[in-house]
C-alpha cells in the first residue's frame, strides 16, 4: 500500500475518533447541566423569630413525704401482726405486738422494790420526827437529828430511784405494741409471728410510707443552674427555682401526672462526680397513685423570646452534627449545621444563626442532593 495513502487513512480515522470523543464529552456536560437544571419539589417553611416554650426533662425518683422504718425498741418474739402488707394505717394504730412477759415481770419486781423503799422512807420519817422533838428539847445532841435527816434523805432518794425503775418497766411494756408514728402505707413484712426481733436488728420490721404528698428528686447540671440564675426573675437562686410554676411529672409510661408540682428544696452542695445539684419538687397525691420507689421525668418549662423554631423533621444528622437545608434567592439548597441550639419537644430552638424570612426545607432533607434547585411547595 502506498505510504501516503496509508497515512491519509490513519489521519482520517484519528480525526473521526477525536470528533466522537469531543461529542461524547460535550454530551456528558450537556447531560449534567440538564440534570442539575432539573428542580426538586420540596416543602419549604419560612423562619420567623417568635416566642417559644422550652421544655427540658430530667430523670427523677419519687419518695413519700415520710418514709419511716418501724423498729422494735425491745427484744422479744412477735406475738401478733395487726395489719397486712400494703395496708393503709393511721398514726397511732397498732402494727405489731411483741411478747412482753419478761418486761411485765420486771415491772412487778420494780413495783415490789418501790413499795419496800416507801416503807423504809416512812420509817426514816418517824426517826427524823422523833429526833427533831428530842433535839428541840435539848434531850439529845444535834448530831442524832442530822443523822436521822441523812437516813431520811437516802430513803427518799431510794423511793425516787425505784419510781424511775417502775416507769422504765412501764415503757418497756408499752414498747411491746409497735404503733404507726404517721399515717401511710405498710411495706413488706419480712418477719412473721414467732420471729425473734430486737432494736439492733439490721432489718426493720417494715417500712411505713406517708404518700399524701410525694417528693420528687432530680438533678440539674451546674451549667443549667447558672443559666437559671442569669435569666429567671427573683432575688435569690432558690426564689428563681421556686418561680417555676406548674411543674409537670412524666410517669414511667410517658404520660403526664394529673397534678402539678413545685420546687421547694435545693441541696446545699454540688456532687463533685457529676457536676450537678439535687433538687426536690413536691406533688399532691390524693389518689395514692404515686408510691415510694416510682420513677419518672420532671419537665421544666421556660419561655424564650425571639427564637427560631426548627422542627426535628426539617433536620438531617451526619456525624453528630445536625443540618438544615437553607435556600438562597435562587432556591438552591445548601446544608447548614446548627450551633448553640436547645431541644424542646419536637423542635430545635436557636436565638442566632438565622435571619427573619430565611427559608429551609421542611422535611426529607436527606433525600435532596446538595446544591439542588428547589421548587417550593407549601407545608402540608
Amino acid at each position: 500500500m502506498d505510504v501516503k495513502k496509508y497515512l491519509k487513512i490513519l489521519n482520517t480515522g484519528f480525526l473521526a475518533a477525536f470528533a466522537v470523543f469531543i461529542m461524547s464529552c460535550g454530551g456528558s456536560k450537556d447531560q449534567d447541566r440538564t440534570e442539575q437544571a432539573e428542580p426538586v419539589q420540596a416543602e419549604i417553611m419560612t423562619l420567623h423569630p417568635e416566642e417559644a416554650v422550652v421544655e427540658q426533662t430530667f430523670p427523677a425518683s419519687l419518695q413519700g413525704k415520710d418514709n419511716v422504718q418501724l423498729r422494735p425498741q425491745i427484744s422479744g418474739y412477735i406475738d401478733k401482726i395487726y395489719v397486712d402488707e400494703g395496708a393503709y394505717v393511721r398514726a397511732g394504730q397498732p402494727v405489731f405486738r411483741i411478747n412482753a412477759n419478761v418486761y411485765r415481770e420486771q415491772r412487778n419486781t420494780a413495783l415490789a422494790a418501790l413499795e419496800m423503799a416507801k416503807s423504809q422512807l416512812a420509817s426514816a420519817k418517824l426517826e427524823l420526827d422523833k429526833y427533831k422533838v428530842l433535839t428541840d428539847n435539848k434531850v439529845v445532841a444535834d448530831f442524832q437529828y442530822r443523822k436521822a435527816k441523812t437516813n431520811y434523805d437516802n430513803a427518799l432518794a431510794a423511793v425516787k430511784q425505784h419510781q424511775a425503775l417502775v416507769a422504765s418497766a412501764d415503757l418497756n411494756v408499752g414498747f411491746s405494741i409497735v404503733k404507726a408514728p404517721v399515717s401511710g402505707y405498710i411495706g413488706r413484712i419480712p418477719n412473721r409471728i414467732g420471729a425473734l426481733v430486737g432494736p439492733n436488728d439490721a432489718q426493720a420490721l417494715t417500712t411505713l410510707s406517708q404518700v399524701s404528698e410525694i417528693y420528687v428528686y432530680f438533678s440539674l447540671p451546674e451549667k443549667e443552674i447558672l443559666n437559671i440564675n442569669a435569666t429567671r426573675p427573683g432575688k435569690t437562686l432558690i426564689e428563681k427555682l421556686k418561680g417555676f410554676r406548674d411543674i409537670t411529672l412524666l410517669l414511667a409510661d410517658g404520660k403526664p401526672y394529673s397534678h402539678a408540682g413545685k420546687i421547694d428544696m435545693m441541696d446545699g452542695q454540688f456532687d463533685q462526680n457529676t457536676g450537678s445539684v439535687s433538687l426536690r419538687a413536691s406533688f399532691p397525691n390524693p389518689e395514692g397513685l404515686l408510691r415510694t420507689g416510682n420513677t419518672g421525668r420532671i419537665v421544666l418549662k421556660t419561655i424564650q423570646q425571639n427564637v427560631y423554631k426548627i422542627p426535628l423533621l426539617a433536620t438531617y444528622e451526619v456525624q453528630d452534627k445536625i443540618f438544615v437545608g437553607l435556600l438562597n434567592r435562587q432556591n438552591k439548597v445548601t446544608r447548614k449545621a446548627l450551633k448553640d441550639f436547645t431541644r424542646s419537644g419536637n423542635f430545635y430552638l436557636m436565638k442566632s444563626g438565622f435571619a427573619p424570612d430565611d427559608r429551609i426545607v421542611a422535611n426529607e432533607l436527606a433525600s435532596i442532593p446538595e446544591n439542588s434547585v428547589i421548587t417550593p411547595k407549601a407545608v402540608q
